[in-house]
């Protein structure tokens, strides 16, 4: 079994996580790009500015889970793949363009996939006349060769999609640049769509059918990655409110625009996106070693990174319960797992990049690896919370259950009504909004027209 050179069992951690909220980090730490895989930590070198930074990770991570064939993991009693759905989310011409150049990450995967699939048309079509030449041939017995490729087009409908990823053994990239384009395109069945990304981003199968022609189409294991940015407005067109459970499905990132005019000619000669191409080159070994791996390749976290993930996540879930509300806890269950595939998907570059990699069946996860995508996941809460605060009740939302929680807290076991309203009026809650709140369940209220608390919003830690 493949071993990093660095020890899970006695490695120290190599970042001090912030507490919440207040020390949430709006952009990643420096020194998690100096712990990048050696294939990868070369894109970043020349990058200063910290969000141009941040995003380009991101998106690098987004594009490389669609290029992993053949590989899985166990989380949550499910075989799950690394796929992950990204926003980048920043008002226009704030540099979020910069995103293109990752698209060249896959872009030697998308043009071999291309090239197969012209191969196989010119066959298919040599075919098709030697049986036409043949008397009382009978072409309804050939098949037209899967279309093959890497990047979905953004301007498509949702069962062109569907049957994208049927031709594509179920894999593939959704990029766009502009999410406009994908919300124009699929606005006549838009809520069709937004179930086939929920179901996708958890490798359920799919179904769609064409009214035209009555065409089928089914996907049993989706593989599907998702890359878009956009305006803010843009992002509430997709995903008006975190209740329909799209929201939580992606990685947001959002950051303002500067008001300076960058200089232009400050890298006169040099061309990023070379060493994005570069990156590409090793994609597409990368894609074909995974594809020819007699097994799918399995990735587990060791029982230290286990307890390390639960520790992190449990205490994300409490603080953050506590501070944000209910609205959270839907984006924190799925960072999980979007954790879980970020340490996938850069263990797997790491052991690909090892001059004595092999062919393996199973890898223990890399701890940095895992270090990284949680320190990631507290940026990334950061950036979901600014954007439920913003969205539809969405700040309403949290200030009452943060601002409810503090009330449960502060009353005693069993308490009378003078002393609910009391407590009440020092935090600004109106008599009613008390009254309300006692009903809501977390009370029971005995004949002597005392209260008592029931329900603890979240449990302790075990």
């Amino acid at each position: 079994m493949y071993q990093s050179k660095y020890n899970a069992q006695n490695e120290e951690e190599l970042f001090i996580l912030p507490k919440y909220q207040d020390e949430l980090p709006a952009t990643l730490a420096v020194e998690i790009y100096e712990y990048l895989p050696e294939p990868l930590k070369e894109l970043f070198k020349p990058i200063q500015n910290a969000h141009e930074r941040d995003i380009l990770l991101l998106g690098t991570l987004t594009v490389l889970s669609g290029c992993m064939p053949n590989v899985m993991g166990f989380y949550d009693r499910k075989w799950v793949s690394p796929n992950l759905y990204t926003f980048i989310e920043a008002p226009a011409g704030s540099g979020k363009g910069v995103l293109s150049w990752t698209r060249l990450i896959g872009m030697e995967v998308h043009k071999m996939l291309l090239e197969e699939t012209n191969l196989a048309k010119q066959k298919f079509e040599e075919l098709k006349r030697e049986k036409i030449k043949q008397k009382d041939a009978d072409l309804s017995s050939l098949k037209e060769p899967p279309y093959k490729l890497l990047f979905i087009p953004a301007n498509n409908s949702a069962s062109s999609v569907v049957q994208t990823l049927s031709e594509n053994e179920g894999a593939g990239i959704l990029f766009s640049t502009e999410a406009d384009t994908l919300a124009n395109a699929l606005a006549q069945d838009w809520g069709n769509f937004s179930d086939v990304l929920r179901a996708a981003f958890h490798h359920e199968p799919v179904e769609m059918q064409r009214r035209q022609n009555r065409e089928h189409f089914s996907v049993e294991h989706p593989r599907l990655s998702v890359l878009l940015t956009g305006t803010r407005g843009q992002v509430m067109r997709l995903i008006p409110d975190t209740e329909n459970g799209l929201f939580s499905r992606f990685m947001f990132y959002s950051f303002p625009a500067v008001p300076t005019f960058r200089n232009v000619f400050s890298h006169t000669g040099t061309d990023p996106g070379h060493a994005f191409r570069k990156v590409g080159q090793m994609v597409q070994g990368l894609y074909l070693f995974l594809k020819e791996q007699p097994e799918t390749l399995q990735l587990y976290f060791d029982e230290k990174q286990q307890a390390y993930f639960m520790q992190q996540f449990q205490h994300i879930t409490k603080v953050a319960h506590r501070d944000s509300g209910t609205p959270i806890l839907a984006t924190i269950h799925r960072l999980g797992l979007i954790c879980f595939r970020m340490s996938m998907i850069l263990t797997i570059v790491r052991f690909y990049h090892h001059p004595k990699r092999g062919k393996k069946t199973a890898i223990n996860m890399h701890s940095v690896d895992v270090q990284i995508s949680v320190h990631v996941v507290y940026s990334l809460l950061y950036h979901a919370n600014m954007l439920i605060a913003d969205m539809k009740n969405g700040s309403k939302q949290i200030q009452i259950q943060a601002k409810q929680h503090r009330f449960f807290e502060s009353l005693p076991v069993e308490f009378n009504w003078t002393q609910a309203v009391d407590l009440g009026q020092k935090m600004n809650m109106s008599p009613s909004s008390v009254r309300r709140y006692l009903l809501s369940g977390q009370f029971e209220r005995n004949t002597k027209g005392w209260y008592r608390k029931v329900v603890k919003p979240v449990p302790d830690e075990q």
